[in-house]
């Protein structure tokens, strides 16, 4: 390259730039730079879990509700569920649903509760014109998605006549053209952005079971770097509405990982207690709104929290066992105000807390690595004794289970946590009913198979 030149295909520009692309640019209305942001805030939020809608949910943590139930897919070990309830024909006609998965319905519907809450939705359901759609990016997955479809072309090309005879040749001929966009892992956040209007910078970050909260710090991430100064992330989950005995299946496989506790259903996930034997498999997700500070007071938008810190990581260690440095590292990361060259106060943590054997311990350990002897004043909550383990959206709702924390002064305690486990001595777990404090911080975690950790310092505004 010669210097002072940047050759182009078979075009030589000058570094002072070609002013027919400055031109475009500006027709276009492309902003060339970006402008990082000073403070982020959370402007907007929607769930959706065995325990209702949002209010239904947030009311649930509040009063101590359980959403598991009986479950019977003819499991011989495991026969209880925290499903969701939702219909998509409540909200999609029979040809908006055409290469549209149930799931990714779920994701539309929650995505557009955000974003009117935020005050973003305009009268026809998307973005409002006044906002730049450039300047919005999206962040929303699932961990395992809809392939449950491809179970369904296996079926059809299988279907018998009723001779009892298969035709594989005829039968595939049927399969509708769109089924195969119905799988894509991407499907969830391309149809978010398409339904809403949204063509900013987004992705789909799938890392198991930190899934929801590794894309709310994608978003963050971004808005923060000034890609885009708003964002709608988070991820949801349900494989208990078609097939659910195939994900059943799987996980009691694994022993040690489902809850078997079949006779007390809502007793079944006990994090931290000393006879937990797994988690309940739930369904459900949420989404949240992320936004630069200054263009949501620009707009004047509500202002439910405010993003202190974040921080991802990848153990490169165990499948499914947690590195206990790396996460412990990956916390003290979120933790440091890059500004004042301090650590952020932590008042509370909403903690992944599985309720399995090892995960609930490896991460108490953890945590006394990060806090130490402070820890005992830090109360800690674990919401998936309400709603189970909701896989790809269980850290997305327990981000907004944080920030009704922060803005209730309630912190919801731990389901059937009846004994504690001596190995969690020293923690300050929430328990027998909601700890009603004021709070200035809320530490958030996840973690996913894999080695995938998600962090998140959420602040009261």
């Amino acid at each position: 390259m010669t210097k002072g030149k940047i050759v182009c295909y078979s075009a030589t520009y000058t570094m002072s730039g070609n002013p027919e692309f400055f031109e475009r640019s500006q027709r276009l209305g492309v902003e060339l730079e970006n402008r990082p942001a000073e403070r982020l805030v959370i402007t907007g939020m929607a769930a959706l879990t065995s325990l209702g809608n949002t209010q239904q949910t947030l009311e649930g943590f509040n009063t101590g509700k359980s959403g598991t139930k009986e479950f019977d897919v003819k499991n011989f070990a495991v026969r209880i569920a925290a499903p969701v309830e939702f219909n998509p024909e409540a909200h999609f006609s029979r040809k908006e649903m055409r290469g549209r998965s149930p799931l990714n319905a779920m994701a539309v519907v929650i995505a557009r509760e955000a974003m009117e809450k935020a005050g973003l939705l305009g009268e026809d359901g998307k973005l409002r014109k006044d906002i730049d759609r450039r300047q919005m990016g999206s962040w929303v997955a699932a961990a395992f998605g809809s392939v449950h479809h491809i179970i369904d072309v296996h079926n059809q090309i299988h279907e018998k006549d009723e001779a009892g005879n298969e035709n594989p040749l005829v039968n595939s001929s049927r399969i509708s053209p769109r089924k195969g966009l119905e799988i894509f892992p991407e499907e969830l956040n391309g149809q978010v952005a398409i339904d809403l209007g949204i063509s900013g910078w987004g992705g789909s970050s799938v890392e198991a079971c930190a899934t929801g909260l590794s894309n709310i710090v994608e978003a963050a991430r971004i808005v923060k770097g000034g890609q885009a100064k708003i964002a709608i992330a988070g991820g949801l989950e349900d494989i208990l509405s078609a097939y659910p005995e195939v994900g059943i299946g799987m996980f009691a496989a694994m022993r040690s990982v489902l809850s078997t506790r079949n006779n007390e259903p809502e007793k079944a996930s006990r994090p931290f207690d000393k006879d937990r034997d797994g988690f309940v498999l739930g369904a459900g997700g949420g989404v949240v709104i992320i936004e630069a500070l200054d263009h949501a007071l620009e707009r004047k938008a509500p202002i439910l929290a405010e993003v202190l810190g974040f921080n991802k990581s990848m153990d490169g260690f165990d499948p499914t066992n947690l590195y206990k440095e790396v996460v412990a590292s990956t916390i003290l990361k979120a933790l440091y105000n890059e500004k004042t060259k301090e650590f952020y106060e932590v008042d509370s943590i909403f903690a992944h807390a599985t309720s399995t054997t090892q995960g609930d311990l490896v991460e108490a350990e953890l945590l006394k690595m990060v806090f130490g002897d402070n820890l005992k004043n830090i109360p800690i909550a674990a919401i998936k004794s309400n709603i189970g383990h909701l896989a790809g959206g269980a850290g997305a709702v327990n981000v907004i289970a944080a920030i009704n924390a922060l803005r209730s002064g309630k912190i919801p305690h731990i389901l059937n946590l009846e004994n504690p486990g001596p190995e969690f001595e020293g923690l300050n777990l929430v328990r027998g009913k909601p700890l009603e404090k004021d709070i200035n911080t809320a530490l958030v975690l996840a973690y996913g198979f894999g080695g995938h950790n998600a962090v998140m310092l959420l602040g009261r505004y």
